[in-house]
């Protein structure tokens, strides 16, 4: 996450692969929440806030985009190679004229030449942007956000097994966290072929649920007095619907292998779009399904309907085709399974480079690695044990760690890396290169930061006012 596997070779993705690795990227297990968030705040209300969450988060996207691009500039600036000396020199020369520290060169260089997409993770973007606080504060952010992903996880499975079985919660975390901790102290290696089965099962499941609900409804077995605005459960929505759109931590390795990177910033938009498409669908019908059903709960064997559960799948219990209700309501257990490995690794590594950072245990690699291995997968599963509400998770994930990394970061990034660049390309010297993001006006910067704020204060306040 924030720091994924660098890509070598040469870029041969198309358009529609990049497309479809994004949508995949995005779409996870946030959306399984997405419909019990449309329902605390009627359908309405929750259609406005996914169209201003996801318009945003294209926003700050193309942020990254340009940040990336905007800080490989800058590297080239600052340390040019021997064949990218000259063509830096005449850039800065054409851009400051007799100001810049430059000579001539016969070839005249152009500035896609200077504006390149490398890889560059968003660990990386904050040690050539940030100070060394923010660096330590962004490994601090990521890391929460590791947490909240763990904790999410480490509570739907157990919760799906223990709904299905009718098997005490605590006894399948226990069991989870004694099969999951030992990963913690293992290295990842490409699991392709099981990422791929796990993208389609996942896919396959949301369209079926999509498909079912519409039978449902279409049966004139739907709910009755629908709520369509519901001002009260934004603070429950709010954190779900920013989780549900989080792909910025992963976005160089999904936009560097692309072949023609001109392109990245429209086939993310058409992505959003699509993205935004399935979560509508998939909410807005749940609610006229299910939202004011009489049932509480869903039996694990052909029968009524229940309201909408935290865990969406966990609807589909009672579902008459029972082969198909078994594979709906236990998909979660499979898919998030094989992802809690991998992020406890990846959260493991992250403890680590903030460890080395902050210069606790550097006198023992071992030590110190054993140390972040054990408090990788154990704080998240602790937290699982004392709180079952997947719903409570996600929002608490989304509101902070989310907000941080999807809004917050990205747009420090963009502002950081355009005023570091004016400093050698004077102001207003920025070219209009092909991942310049269209939204360059400062007061977008200003406005979703002032947002990120104000989000920040209500949410919290929201919180602070339901355990009083």
């Amino acid at each position: 996450m924030a720091g994924g596997e660098i890509f070598e070779g040469k870029p041969t993705q198309s358009t529609l692969l990049t497309c479809i690795f994004a949508f995949n990227l995005i779409v996870g297990v946030g959306a399984l929440a997405l419909p019990y968030a449309f329902n605390s705040v009627g359908f309405v209300l929750g259609c406005i806030l996914l169209s201003f969450v996801g318009f945003l988060g294209f926003v700050t996207l193309t942020f990254v985009l340009e940040a990336i691009a905007n800080t490989s500039a800058l590297v080239v600036i600052r340390e040019p190679s021997d064949d990218q000396n000259t063509m830096t020199q005449s850039l800065l020369k054409s851009s400051l004229g007799t100001q810049a520290r430059v000579f001539d060169t016969t070839e005249k260089p152009t500035y896609s030449d200077l504006f390149q997409f490398t890889h560059l993770e968003m660990s990386q973007l904050s040690k050539h942007l940030f100070p060394i606080w923010g660096q330590n504060l962004f490994y601090v952010v990521i890391c929460f956000y590791l947490y909240g992903d763990l904790a999410i996880y480490g509570c739907a499975v157990p919760k799906t097994l223990s709904d299905f079985t009718g098997v005490d919660y605590n006894i399948f975390l226990a069991g989870f966290s004694a099969l999951m901790v030992p990963f913690a102290f293992m290295n990842f290696s490409k699991t392709k072929y099981l990422q791929i089965a796990t993208l389609a099962t996942r896919n396959i499941a949301l369209l079926t649920m999509i498909v079912l609900t519409i039978k449902f409804i279409a049966e004139g077995k739907g709910s009755t007095n629908v709520e369509y605005v519901k001002p009260s459960g934004i603070s429950v929505a709010w954190g779900g619907l920013i989780y549900a759109f989080m792909c910025h931590h992963s976005l160089p390795s999904i936009v560097t292998p692309m072949k023609d990177k001109s392109k990245a910033v429209k086939s993310l938009f058409f992505t959003f779009i699509l993205v935004a498409f399935v979560y509508t669908s998939l909410s807005v019908s749940a609610v006229f399904a299910f939202s004011n059903l009489s049932s509480t709960d869903c039996p694990n064997h052909p029968g009524d309907a229940c309201q909408i559960k935290s865990l969406y799948t966990l609807n589909f219990s009672s579902f008459d085709v029972e082969w198909l209700a078994k594979f709906l309501t236990l998909f979660p257990v499979f898919t998030l399974t094989s992802n809690f490995p991998m992020i406890s690794i990846t959260l493991r590594n992250n403890l680590v480079t903030l460890f080395q950072r902050l210069d606790i245990l550097n006198h023992s690699k071992k030590k110190q690695f054993l140390l972040c291995a054990i408090l990788s997968p154990c704080p998240p599963l602790l937290v699982s044990f004392a709180v079952h509400d997947v719903s409570m998770l996600v929002g608490i994930t989304g509101a902070y760690g989310g907000m941080f990394i999807m809004f917050i970061i990205p747009t420090l990034f963009v502002r950081i890396s355009r005023q570091q660049l004016e400093l050698y390309l004077g102001v207003g010297g920025i070219p209009d290169h092909s991942l310049r993001s269209p939204f360059r006006s400062k007061y977008w910067e200003y406005g979703v930061l002032l947002w990120s704020v104000v989000s920040l204060g209500i949410i919290t306040a929201s919180y602070i006012m339901k355990a009083l």
